[in-house]
């Protein structure tokens, strides 16, 4: 054990001898022991592995602060097991409880990562423990992330009775650090790995003893030799039921202690097909008769397992994005305290950032969280983000994402969001959210597997039962292959499967899905809406010309125009900055009042008493009244009430991709749109080059004409897509079916869209589409095998024409077509 912790010594160090005594329990300290771990910097001695072992756990995980604010020996008490104390003592501690749990007034919440899930019930299970915990007002669990969202009131319950809830019904719960929930998961999949290596070698071992006898002829085999066979495929079956089976005994034992009957897992009938068939056959061999099914049943615990691995493995490649931008920013970062008058600075942790607080980022060194860069220019990869693999150019005045690895030069940055709130944390936060809700598909099959549960039981009682009438010798094995061919596991996993692996390959391609259900309606929908600026186009507006209207200076005008859009994270903004910046001579920026943003036409505020606009023509014109001659490719303008100041030309380049990427949409039979708030030469432009049709073009667009025009489109029964960068474009975007959000930095905090496209390119959308309706043909062909299977191989088993052999053989591969049907959606080609 090589834990390590440092700090200030706690009353029971100064009070207790430190080898007399183990430094965790308090009990004496046998001769010769050596137990030990590192804590302030000195070994500190153990009494036993136990006491090394846990307090290794509780100084590796960073609560160290249990040692230090204790103030007594523990003296004779016993040991507390491991889960206990971590679950009771360590998470009481104020400062330990601060790392995990968002306190609001009266009202705490903490995510907690829940181990011991296998389907739909325990997951029930988990909720309803929870919720009926004194206290608790809200628990929610995500079945395919594991982790539980519990909110309670902190005057009747804490993380503790947490913990010791979820413990108390046989599950065992963690703070969802990033840490502790990635250690527990890769701890989980080990164990898999050995239960599944342990299951194989049972069952090769078995049959080597039981194949002969299928294959020999009557009297080839002698009945000694045979007996002696049976009595080691006996033995050999034992590691795979007491080891490699015991999760779906536990599973089992849980759920009738918890519940009784109530709600049924799909743990008791595989448990119980396990348990009736070994019986059963020790039976016939102990009497010296009848059928043993120790190959099937080593066949079965084999088969199952490797379904449920597969299933783990496709949930894993769901949570990698997590894992990613949970691990996308570094813990530390060099903060310039005095910056502009003094350079230097000093390590601090990116968590106690401020905004406005300046950063360096050196060579090779990532972005602690968002901010916008202050000095010196740079090459950017944000590849851990947008999922591009080329860099991005990033100058002064220019936005960088929490997570980005500068490639070039060091640059200063100013911080615009704390680590808590950059992009990466929100990208985090709405992954989660995705993965939290169900789908109707989902829920519709959780719904359908809580039955067939309780079903299978009765089926297999009904079919015992009859058997015994007719054929007493017959009726345990025809119960056995009821219950083993008729578990819901292919069922339970049709839909999450699918669901969770079409958003993760999406992710992975740079757009995130926010919402469940987004993904149902892409694929049902008919027509699609593009905004043009930042959506169609790159959204790198550059400021090319500035045509001087007034007596104002090229640098006064540009010091005015940033000042009327400071805060704004629009393309223009950002265009203004890096035009006020690079004209070397910098004109102070003056100080507004009354700020007011015009969404589609522009923003106004006052500048030392005075009124003034900065947008389109009509809307300046409104202000400084007529216009003088103006530039004719001028599209952005600056006016107060005192007269014009400047006619400013803008450009911003179409998306590279964005013609193919609108011609496959188009090609799949979505119906394509462009909504504009642009003047109507540039738009009809970009509209010609991309081959819109003239009666789907709208120009000089406000946001309520955009509304209306939706409304009308849904007027028609049609589904409708629209893609804009969610925030000018909200009324339009909350109006269509699915909602896409074109999602750069400090956007991400204001968005409320059911997907968020983080690449620089528009292909995912096709991707998105394709991938959409595969997967619902995925899921549907899910559920009619599931369905199809069990309506073809529960009549034949009930009558007796299917072996508990063949019946465990057809359910474990019934469930593994389902997992590698839905496989399919990482693998298969879709643009």
């Amino acid at each position: 054990m090589n834990a390590v912790a440092s700090g200030a010594e706690s009353d029971f160090e100064a009070n207790a001898p430190e080898l007399a005594v183990c430094f965790h329990c308090g009990l004496p300290v046998p001769a010769g022991t050596r137990y030990r771990v590192q804590f302030d910097g000195r070994e500190r001695a153990m009494c036993c592995a136990g006491c090394e072992a846990v307090a290794s756990t509780i100084i590796d995980n960073g609560m160290e602060a249990f040692y230090r604010e204790r103030t007594a020996i523990p003296g004779t008490a016993p040991v507390p097991d491991p889960a206990a104390l971590l679950g009771e003592t360590v998470f009481a501690l104020d400062r330990v409880q601060s790392e995990y749990v968002t306190a609001a007034g009266d009202l705490r919440s903490a995510e907690i990562y829940v181990d011991g899930i296998t389907c739909s019930a325990c997951v029930w299970l988990a909720e309803s423990a929870l919720l009926r915990l004194p206290g608790v007002t809200a628990a929610s669990v995500n079945q395919v992330t594991h982790r539980a969202s519990v909110t309670w009131d902190a005057k009747r319950a804490g993380l503790p009775e947490v913990l010791h809830r979820l413990q108390s019904v046989g599950l065992s719960g963690q703070p969802a650090s990033a840490g502790a929930a990635m250690a527990l998961r890769h701890a989980r999949r080990r164990r898999h790995v050995i239960e599944l290596g342990v299951a194989l070698l049972a069952m090769m071992q078995v049959m080597m003893f039981t194949v002969p006898i299928y294959l020999s002829a009557p009297g080839d085999v002698s009945s000694e030799a045979q007996l002696l066979m049976n009595w080691a495929a006996m033995v050999l079956t034992l590691p795979a039921i007491l080891y490699s089976g015991r999760s779906f005994f536990a599973g089992a034992w849980r759920d009738l202690r918890a519940l009784g009957f109530r709600r049924v897992s799909m743990d008791l009938p595989i448990a119980l097909a396990i348990a009736a068939g070994f019986i059963s056959s020790v039976a016939a061999l102990v009497a010296g008769h009848g059928e043993t099914y120790f190959d099937s049943i080593s066949m079965f615990i084999f088969l199952l397992l490797s379904a449920r691995f597969l299933e783990s493995s496709a949930r894993e490649s769901s949570l990698a994005l997590i894992e990613r931008l949970t691990n996308a920013a570094p813990a530390l970062a060099w903060r310039l305290a005095a910056f502009p008058g003094d350079q230097r600075g000093a390590a601090v942790a990116a968590a106690d950032l401020q905004v406005g607080d300046v950063i360096r980022i050196g060579s090779g060194e990532m972005a602690a969280t968002d901010g916008t860069l202050v000095d010196g220019r740079s090459e950017f990869d944000e590849s851990l983000l947008s999922g591009e693999s080329l860099p991005v150019q990033r100058r002064s005045g220019d936005s960088v994402v929490g997570g980005s690895l500068n490639l070039g030069s060091p640059v200063l940055m100013q911080v615009t969001h704390s680590a808590a709130r950059s992009a990466a944390a929100i990208l985090r936060q709405l992954t989660e959210q995705a993965m939290a809700s169900r789908p109707h598909l989902v829920l519709l099959a959780d719904k359908v597997a809580r039955w067939i549960a309780p079903l299978t039981l009765l089926a297999a009682l009904g079919a015992a039962l009859a058997w015994l009438a007719v054929d007493p010798s017959r009726s345990l094995p025809v119960a056995v292959a009821v219950l083993a061919v008729t578990c819901p596991c292919a069922l339970a996993l049709a839909a999450p499967a699918a669901q969770a692996l079409a958003t993760s390959r999406l992710a992975r391609e740079g757009l995130l899905i926010t919402r469940a259900n987004a993904l149902d309606r892409i694929a049902a929908a008919d027509h699609i809406v593009f905004d043009k600026t930042g959506t169609l186009t790159q959204g790198h507006v550059s400021i090319t010309a500035v045509d001087l209207l007034g007596v104002s200076s090229r640098e006064e005008v540009l010091a005015i125009a940033v000042a009327l859009e400071h805060g704004s994270a629009h393309p223009i903004a950002r265009a203004l900055t890096r035009a006020r910046t690079d004209g070397g001579n910098l004109a102070p920026l003056p100080a507004v009042v009354e700020p007011r943003l015009d969404a589609g036409a522009g923003v106004e505020c006052r500048i030392g008493g005075c009124r003034h606009r900065l947008g389109t023509q009509a809307y300046v014109a409104a202000l400084a009244g007529a216009a003088p001659i103006l530039p004719a490719a001028a599209s952005l303008f600056l006016g107060s009430e005192k007269g014009w100041l400047a006619a400013m030309t803008t450009d911003d380049p179409v998306r590279p991709d964005a013609d193919v990427a609108i011609a496959k949409l188009r090609a799949d039979g979505l119906q394509t749109h462009l909504l504009s708030g642009d003047r109507p030469e540039r738009v009809a432009g970009i509209a010609a080059a991309l081959r819109f049709l003239p009666c789907c073009v709208r120009a000089a667009c406000m946001p309520v004409e955009k509304l209306a025009y939706a409304t009308q489109l849904a007027r028609e029964g049609t589904g409708i897509i629209a893609v804009g960068d969610g925030i000018n474009d909200a009324p339009l975007m909350g109006k269509a079916h699915v909602s896409i959000a074109m999602g750069r930095g400090a956007d991400l905090t204001r968005l409320t869209a059911d997907a968020v496209l983080l690449s620089s390119r528009l292909m995912p959308l096709v991707t998105a589409r394709r991938l959409a309706v595969k997967m619902n043909r995925v899921i549907r062909q899910n559920f009619a095998w599931a369905i199809a299977y069990n309506a073809i191989a529960l009549p034949l088993a009930m009558v007796g024409w299917l072996s508990p052999a063949s019946a465990a053989i057809g359910m474990a591969t019934s469930s593994l077509i389902v997992v590698g049907n839905s496989l399919r959606l990482l693998r298969d080609r879709v643009d």
